[in-house]
């Protein structure tokens, strides 16, 4: 897997000794973010990610079927950015429309709780990475649910698309003060409009 990484420029103050202090003390008090861009050949995906991803491998019964499925994750305090990439046996839509809907009902059911918040949804357009872009038919889904654990509140922002023999997942999964900071939302944005199948 190949991995390129592209970081955005901070500007500090650099007359001001107080107010590079005080940019200091916020920095401390609040997660790091260090986006970088990575390309996954394997997964067959860019994505723009908070901090450097770890990955996982296995298999997931989506229609009738164990199919193998790739994760990259980066966890920023209590917020986890992932995609998860599942490979089918063959470029079929029918397959496709029926591994999303599986896919978007896990995520949903695995959340907890949310018996005051249902799922939203919502139709978005998801550019590939090929050059010119595809415009992709995929799902926005968002709900809010707790924690069957530890009884902590949860927040789920997925986009959800197919490409050719592979479906696609891109999560972003806010936890405890995490999922009620409405300020997470500019990441949250930023993570999911930067992901693009190949």
């Amino acid at each position: 897997m190949r991995r390129l990484f592209f970081r955005l420029p901070v500007r500090l103050p650099i007359r001001a000794a107080a107010l590079a202090t005080l940019a200091l003390l916020a920095a401390a008090c609040s997660p790091r973010y260090d986006w970088r861009t990575i390309l996954s050949n394997d997964g067959h995906y860019a994505a723009l990610y908070p901090g450097k991803p770890t990955s996982a491998a296995r298999d997931v019964a989506i229609a009738g079927r164990k199919l193998p499925m790739t994760m990259e994750a980066s966890r920023i305090d209590d917020t986890l950015f992932a995609v998860g990439v599942v490979t089918l046996p063959a470029d079929d839509a029918a397959l496709r429309r029926e591994a999303l809907d599986a896919m978007q009902a896990g995520l949903v059911a695995n959340l907890g709780a949310h018996p005051d918040a249902p799922a939203r949804t919502r139709a978005v357009t998801v550019m590939s990475a090929a050059q010119p872009p595809v415009a992709l038919e995929g799902v926005e889904v968002t709900v809010a649910g707790v924690s069957p654990q530890d009884q902590s509140p949860r927040r789920l922002t997925a986009r959800l698309v197919g490409s050719g023999a592979r479906v696609y997942q891109a999560v972003v999964l806010e936890s405890g003060a995490a999922a009620r900071d409405t300020r997470q939302a500019e990441h949250v944005e930023q993570f999911l409009t930067g992901f693009h199948p190949f």
